[in-house]
């Protein structure tokens, strides 16, 4: 019955909420709005209804704020875990977008050297790019994809390089382009200086193997930090479920349930800073 009324006094606040600060909540959907379309056309060239995503992650958002007022033992925890989970969807595409752009830095040398050889017989840089954005994997085949698209609706060859370095922001993609830039200013034999640092990139790749291989043991620590406390949790409800259920049940054992959540980040968060390698 408690919970039933948190619940109602929660959706009523809500509602007050929202017609009290109509203004301040449509400049945040405008901008969340902007962050959404600008996410999206990270992953894709297609244009997607930002609106439409943003509204239902609202929708997911109020879900998840009735589940926690209805699981949790007190209104002010279950507001508090809430509140922390709007941080959720940036960590996630922070996550996602990093994972791509690792995957791009390792499909760069390979795609340096594609164009290389297709400017040596004789097309032109842009029907190269043209080239990869039709047969590079992916995920390096969207970003030529993006680069080739806006070229196509008028936009200028050298500022669109420059707007795919920026958001890429990866040292070999900086040098590519910086070598294409640069010819494009000055002249001269783009294909064999592609040629060069398809080569360089390659060496730095091994080294990057090399390293990997000698903190692959820390990153196995990593992984067994991770799934260990669920493992030792899902043992202890096997032995004593009511002392297990406590933790979910009451206000201390949601406190240990946080305290332990941080502390187990944390730990991840170090051992994953040991073991990250940088060229």
């Amino acid at each position: 019955m408690n919970q039933l009324i948190g619940v109602a006094a929660a959706g009523l606040a809500a509602a007050l909420l929202f017609f009290g600060a109509q203004k301040f909540l449509l400049r945040r959907f405008r901008k969340d709005v902007g962050w959404m379309r600008e996410t999206c056309l990270r992953f894709s060239p297609v244009p997607v209804s930002a609106e439409g995503r943003v509204l239902a992650l609202y929708g997911g958002f109020v879900v998840l704020l009735f589940l926690l007022l209805w699981m949790a033992p007190h209104p002010i925890m279950a507001i508090v875990l809430w509140l922390g989970s709007f941080a959720l969807p940036r960590m996630i595409v922070n996550s996602l977008w990093k994972r791509r752009r690792q995957q791009v830095d390792q499909q760069i040398p390979a795609a340096v050297a594609s164009m290389a050889n297709s400017l040596r017989s004789g097309i032109t840089l842009v029907q190269a790019m043209e080239r990869l954005a039709e047969n590079a994997p992916e995920p390096i085949r969207t970003d030529f994809r993006v680069m080739v698209n806006r070229y196509s609706v008028g936009a200028n060859l050298e500022d669109t390089i420059r707007q795919t370095k920026e958001r890429l922001k990866l040292a070999n993609f900086n040098l590519f382009a910086s070598a294409l830039m640069i010819n494009r200013e000055m002249g001269g034999d783009i294909s064999d200086t592609l040629f060069r640092i398809s080569a360089s990139l390659d060496r730095l790749q091994q080294m990057r193997k090399t390293i990997e291989a000698h903190t692959s043991e820390g990153r196995t620590n990593i992984k067994i930090l991770s799934a260990a406390p669920i493992v030792l949790l899902l043992m202890l409800s096997t032995v004593d479920s009511e002392g297990v259920s406590m933790l979910f049940t009451t206000v201390q054992g949601w406190a240990i349930l946080t305290v332990a959540a941080l502390l187990i980040g944390a730990g991840i968060y170090f051992a994953a800073w040991i073991t990250h390698s940088e060229i």
